[in-house]
């Protein structure tokens, strides 16, 4: 019988559940394999508590790893609460089944013949869904040479990053709450939302929290991006359209906040990926994702190449302003997933003083230009700093 004193953890001490530490860094990213800090679980358990979560809840873990969120079995309020835990990967739940031995657990590929009666859990019970899913987005530039397709998935929960057939998995199971980790990109860029909108469409956010990537053990320091650990509720029809994300109200670990709705992004102006369309004088600008892409990609182009954009000669200075974004802006984490800012008041004053910096700092597109003024840098820097909420 379950009772209430974290004591019914074997091994208070045990190493850290918060590291895959039988990992290798290659099965790490094709399983997708980031284990949660302790400090999410605990968001996590507040807010369930908050909304209700009690008695008589089943807390279900369907890529639970070495069990973190079974933590949340030591308050009081969780205690009764039925534990449902599930992996594919067997010395993951060895350890968490020594850790957490009253949790029900199975090894089983939670993406394949999703139903409740497969992870022992009946259709009347009242089902919360927690976790951090296994992401793993094969069309990523991000850690390419090591990603493979790995995981069978049923055909209706098929996405390009398994953290998304997930999302559609727990829909299928009707959860009435859903409090897991996810990338922000999931919710900030449209074609993911929509690649998610049969779990969007059915669930509304009720809290939030972002914080980087590299909280996770063994990522990297360098190549950050924002992560979400959310609690959704089921609304069945009503959920969540990509107009009521752009209005949400993220909430930093920082104590930052921002919605999408607060920017304009420069990249609506312009062509982000390559077309047949072709301009006289041939300019070249290379794809552009998002934030954090721009910062690890080229701007202008020498000579085309497969990820080449033809750039309007009417529509340069908006490249221009992105070459100068991508290197004099300071951007924090979170808005590693955003498309390009701008505030277009700002970037009208310094149309000019754009062109002038680019042309400078791209001699092999442009030519050897003069060195632009001092006043031509700081009129350049003011106005990027404009759309950077922290620089005002």
């Amino acid at each position: 019988m379950l009772n209430n004193q974290p004591s019914l953890f074997h091994d208070p001490q045990e190493q850290s559940l918060s590291e895959p530490v039988h990992l290798g860094a290659k099965t790490r990213v094709n399983l997708g394999s980031f284990y949660t800090p302790a400090r999410y679980v605990d968001a996590v358990g507040e807010w369930l508590v908050k909304h209700g979560v009690g008695d008589g809840w089943t807390i279900a873990d369907l890529s639970c790893g070495y069990g973190a969120f079974f933590r949340l079995a030591a308050d009081p309020r969780l205690a009764k609460c039925r534990y449902v835990g599930n992996d594919i990967d067997a010395l993951a739940l060895e350890k968490a089944a020594y850790v957490f031995p009253f949790v029900a657990f199975s090894r089983k590929n939670a993406l394949v013949g999703v139903e409740r009666e497969k992870f022992g859990i009946g259709k009347g019970e009242k089902l919360v869904v927690v976790g951090n899913p296994p992401y793993n987005d094969i069309t990523s530039q991000a850690k390419q040479k090591i990603k493979a397709e790995i995981m069978p998935v049923d055909v209706d929960l098929k996405a390009r990053d398994v953290g998304m057939s997930s999302l559609l998995a727990y829909e299928r199971l009707r959860a009435d709450f859903v409090a897991v980790l996810h990338p922000l990109s999931y919710l900030v860029k449209k074609s993911n939302f929509d690649a998610c909108r049969r779990f969007f469409g059915n669930y509304e956010m009720l809290e939030n929290l972002v914080f980087p990537s590299s909280e996770f053990a063994g990522t990297s320091r360098k190549s950050v991006f924002p992560v979400v650990v959310g609690l959704y509720k089921r609304k069945e029809g009503v959920g969540m359209s990509f107009d009521d994300a752009a209005r949400t109200v993220f909430k930093t670990v920082e104590g930052d906040s921002f919605s999408l709705s607060q920017y304009e992004f420069i990249t609506a102006k312009i062509a982000k990926y390559p077309t047949r369309r072709r301009y006289k004088p041939e300019l070249l600008f290379y794809t552009i994702r998002d934030v954090n892409a721009l910062k690890r990609s080229k701007t202008f182009l020498p000579r085309r190449m497969p990820n080449a954009v033809d750039v309007d000669p009417a529509k340069l200075a908006y490249y221009c302003y992105i070459d100068a974004f991508k290197r004099y802006a300071r951007t924090p984490y979170w808005m590693g997933n955003l498309d390009i800012p701008y505030d277009p008041e700002a970037f009208a004053r310094s149309r000019d003083d754009m062109l002038d910096v680019a042309m400078y700092n791209n001699p092999a597109v442009f030519g050897r230009r003069d060195l632009p003024s001092p006043e031509s840098f700081e009129r350049m820097r003011t106005a990027i700093a404009g759309c950077l909420p922290q620089f005002n």
